[in-house]
């Protein structure tokens, strides 16, 4: 199997070699005629820097220009390298990294805080989110359809939504900031070297790009539009022995072993994309502009997981499996050999459809030199229908067909490998079966998520005409959200086909379903692949509703008003450019679930927050900056943490139900007493919760040495309060009690609303600090014999810690204390080659759960390296001129992502070490592509 991987790489190189040498050799004379692409004549004597080069001048000029602090990062990075997710390359800025999720970069961490506490923004605007919070997907946003994205770390009154942790903000293009059209088409070829792993899914995809940038004569008026189609696969073998304290078991000895049941297998995807992304804007004269852009995405995220769950523990099937022999010293066993085991064969299906769509208006008028109004609209919607659709087969229900005896080895990197006595692709061993004589043959879960936001913006500014202050800005904004989830569980149960034996239901397989097996590469335990699609609907499976369905809807309304003075002048010889300002916030929230017993669970609760800010920059000599920044900001709890499902009980021993009908109606003289002794006890969800707070303070030094080369050092350091944990706590349940129909017992005794409570809530307390540094070179600044090279290094270290009272110190979700990104390249004479790599040490990440969300798991550090080799040709008057190869290769030395759990000493008082427990490998993703510009 493994000369077989590094074959198959081997030829892929290989290929990458020969596609760009063919491409360059064959014109030669065009290699050698060409002038340096990077650097174009402009108008005038004005020379044009583009290519990696000139989008790092863009990058650093934006943030020089900044009056925050921020990190940006132009469209040639976005669309070169690499642009599989616009995550991944959102991760190469200074403290940001981005979490792998099924094999794509989904999400981002800014400055050691997840992405439940920082917010996406699409042109200045925030937009909706396909998940159960508000953190985007950031892989529904293709990167050739961006032209700027920026990391706010420190933010203004104005900015439309920042978390605690930051903002990230996708630009798409403006078509008037281009002096010429533009054409872009480009094809690109993408292969998986870890095969096709499943016969129903390919190793090879491909994605097109297309966009057209214009404008009038005159230049007032401009238009763009672009699209993007794809499908890509991804190939992943999965690994999850569970390791967790209550899942394992020690030889007399001491050697801990797994005890529980380990599931592995291969999961093959395909992730399609259609985006289209436009923009019209008009400047009839330089007191007015309109702009209007919009968004669409559709995408189909389609897949399959063939593998088994292995029951190894003392409580599985027929008695329970039988522990033969455990080798190793320890801490954890070498290698384990287990009897009497009756492996499940899953076949899961899964998948996410998604649509987003996004418009927004933006008017600007000058009335006078001084006086300007600005109104910005912003609209938009998502709709998600995922499907996760679990299959069950074996030897025999409930432990009633032939068992096995499987012997695992536990290498320390998580890559266990199983050896087996039965063959699991052989149609002769295996049935449909219900496990454990459950009368469930298999299970489907068809969640469906809707978000509609609207974003309203007025605001008034006055220009001075000299002086400290610039401009002086006012305005109101306003957000109104609505965003709903149903999980919309359901059992299947045996139909047509299946008898009802000693152990349970069974039925053959269809042999017309049979389509091959599964390939688990290194695992080492293939089964039998068949298409579970038609038992749905040809009545070998009878769906019932799941007694476990969730549903909620919350909605916010907010209303935001602030004021900010824009600096830029001189503080004695010293000029500064920056902001002061104060936004208050009131936010009501509301939210719709279930109480126990079926009653609707209506809950509202408001609050407001005072938050000033400042940003200065102190240019304290030419090109050397200092800036400074204080801000107080908050994050909305998680929307599935507001939703308002809740088991809504009562103590008989405080409340009495005198009457039989199951409503309290009186009270025991003197039982109530809180917290020990209350009426009312709810769990669920918290719709009163309130908002993550911090105060930050950040420092940051900057000197911009040339247009290519820079160093920056920053410092920052957050204070956070309210953070939301699950705790007991005491609270009033008024409108639960009124909503559960138990209202009147309030009106004699209103004091009695307040019980206890056991779900999420504001408790503690924490803090962040954190150093980062940045160094950006052009070497040609050095020595012209380097020209054309150039290199980017950056490191953040961080210590955080969240301490509730009376506890231990918990961990911060996307949390790493070093993170580091850098990368080399090479461009000149049409040429361009760069190699970049980016690390994140451990970290709180979250994993898929059983019940279609998801959930912390501690995962291991991780280094990815990205590389890319292209050739631009440039040759006035020829159809090749603007053409452009590009082979790419992404985590190229297939870093897997690894979670791992302590392991516990026998008395369980330390932790003695850590051993692996879900180990994904993503293999290396290839990518040819053909672009011309025109």
């Amino acid at each position: 199997m493994k000369a077989n991987g590094i074959n198959a790489t081997a030829r892929l190189l290989c290929g990458a070699a020969t596609f760009l040498a063919l491409a360059v050799t064959g014109t030669p004379v065009m290699a050698q005629e060409a002038e340096e692409p990077a650097a174009v004549e402009g108008e005038g004597d004005d020379i044009v820097v583009t290519g990696i080069r000139g989008s790092i001048q863009s990058s650093l000029d934006a943030k020089r220009e900044a009056t925050s602090i921020v990190e940006v990062i132009t469209a040639e990075d976005l669309g070169l390298l690499p642009d599989l997710s616009i995550a991944d390359t959102l991760a190469r800025l200074p403290g940001v990294t981005a979490q792998r999720v099924r094999g794509r970069s989904q999400s981002v961490s800014i400055r050691g805080l997840g992405p439940d506490f920082s917010l996406a923004l699409l042109n200045g605007r925030e937009v909706v989110s396909a998940g159960n919070n508000r953190g985007i997907e950031f892989d529904q946003f293709p990167s050739e359809l961006i032209g700027t994205g920026v990391v706010y770390k420190t933010g203004d009154a104005q900015l439309a939504a920042i978390g605690i942790a930051g903002a990230v903000d996708l630009r798409t293009i403006k078509p008037l900031d281009s002096k010429k059209r533009q054409i872009t088409v480009s094809g690109t070829y993408t292969i998986n070297d870890n095969g096709s792993l499943n016969p129903d899914f390919g190793a090879d995809g491909y994605r097109f790009f297309t966009s057209y940038i214009d404008q009038n004569a005159d230049g007032t008026i401009g238009w763009s539009i672009g699209a993007t189609t794809q499908a890509i696969p991804t190939q992943i073998i999965q690994r999850e022995l569970k390791t967790n304290n209550g899942q394992t078991a020690r030889t007399p000895a001491g050697v801990i072993f797994p005890r529980d049941n380990p599931r592995q297998g291969s999961q093959s995807r395909e992730f399609k994309r259609t985006s289209v992304a436009g923009s019209l804007q008009f400047e009839p004269t330089d007191r007015f502009s309109l702009t209007v852009d919009s968004f669409y995405t559709k995408t189909e995220d389609a897949g399959i997981f063939r593998g088994t769950e292995t029951p190894i523990a003392s409580w599985s099937f027929d008695g329970g499996a039988q522990v033969d022999q455990v080798t190793g010293s320890g801490p954890f066993a070498e290698s384990a050999t287990y009897s009497n085991v009756y492996p499940i064969l899953r076949t899961d299906t899964e998948g996410a459809d998604t649509e987003i769509f996004a418009i927004g208006g933006n008017m600007e008028w000058k009335a006078t030199d001084n006086l300007g109004f600005v109104l910005d609209y912003g609209y938009s919607t998502l709709n998600r229908n995922d499907i996760d659709y679990e299959s069950y087969a074996g030897t025999g229900p409930n432990g009633t067909g032939p068992a096995d005896r499987l012997t695992f080895t536990f290498p320390e990197d998580g890559q266990y490998t199983i050896d087996t006595q039965l063959d699991y692709t052989d149609p002769g061993n295996l049935l449909l079966i219900d496990p454990g004589g459950w009368g469930q043959v298999g299970f489907l879960r068809v969640p469906e998520t809707n978000d509609e936001l609207h974003q309203l913006r007025a605001e008034t500014y006055w220009e001075f005409d000299g002086g400290f202050i610039d401009r002086i800005v006012a305005g109101w904004l306003y957000t109104d959200r609505s965003k709903d989830f149903d999980n919309n569980g359901i059992f299947l149960r045996a139909g047509a086909g299946f008898t009802n034996g000693p152990g349970g239901n069974s039925a053959p397989i269809p042999s017309s379903l049979i389509i091959g097996s599964s390939d688990s590469k290194g695992i080492g335990l293939d089964i039998l692949a068949y298409d579970p699609t038609p038992l749905l609907t040809n009545g070998t499976y009878v769906q019932q509703a799941a007694t476990d369905d969730t549903e909620w809807l919350v909605e916010e309304k907010v209303h935001n008003f602030y004021i900010q003075a824009n600096i830029d002048g001189d503080l004695g010889s010293v000029p500064v450019r920056g902001n002061i300002g104060l936004r208050y916030v009131d936010t009501e929230q509301s939210s719709v679930g279930t109480l126990s017993g079926g009653a609707i669970n209506d809950v509202s609760f408001s609050y407001d927050n005072w938050l000033p800010s400042a940003n200065l920059a102190f240019e304290v000599m030419e090109d050397t900056f200092i800036r400074v920044a204080f801000a107080k900001t908050i994050t909305r709890a998680r929307l599935d943490q507001l939703a308002a499902n809740q088991n809504l009980t009562f103590n008989p021993l405080v409340c009495r139900d005198t009457n039989g009908d199951q409503v309290p109606d009186s009270i025991v003289p003197g039982a109530f007493n809180p917290p020990a002794n209350v009426c009312f006890t709810v769990s669920g969800g918290n719709p009163t919760l309130q908002p993550y707070r911090s105060t930050s303070f950040d420092v940051s030094f900057e000197k911009y040495f040339s247009p290519g080369t820079a160093i920056i050092v920053a410092a920052f350091h957050k204070d956070l309060s309210d953070w939301v944990i699950n705790q007991p706590a005491v609270i009033d349940f008024t409108q639960q009690i009124e909503n559960a129909g138990f209202g009147s017992i309030l009106q004699s005794a209103p004091d009695i609303a307040v019980g206890a409570f056991d779900g999420p809530v504001n408790f503690s307390d924490g803090k962040i600090t954190g150093i980062e540094g940045t160094l950006r070179l052009n070497f040609g600044d050095f020595s012209d014999a380097l020209d054309g090279f150039g290199g980017f290094y950056s490191i953040t270290y961080s210590d955080a810690e969240i301490t509730p009272p009376g506890n231990d110190p918990i961990s911060i979700p996307g949390y790493s204390d070093l993170t580091w990104s850098g990368d080399v390249f090479y461009e000149k004479y049409g040429f361009r080659a760069k190699l970049a790599a980016r690390y994140r040490g451990g970290f709180l990440s979250e994993v898929p759960n059983f019940s279609g969300g998801l959930e912390g798991a501690e995962a291991r550090s991780e280094t990815i390296l990205d590389a890319q080799i292209g050739y631009t040709f440039s040759n006035e008057g020829s159809f090749l001129n603007g053409v452009q190869v590009l082979a790419e290769v992404f985590n190229l030395t297939n870093q897997p992502f690894v979670t791992q759990n302590p392991l516990r000493n026998a008395a369980n008082t330390e932790t003695i070490g850590n051993f692996a427990s879900r180990h994904e490998l993503y293999g290396r993703t290839f990518q040819f592509t053909l672009r011309k510009t025109f």
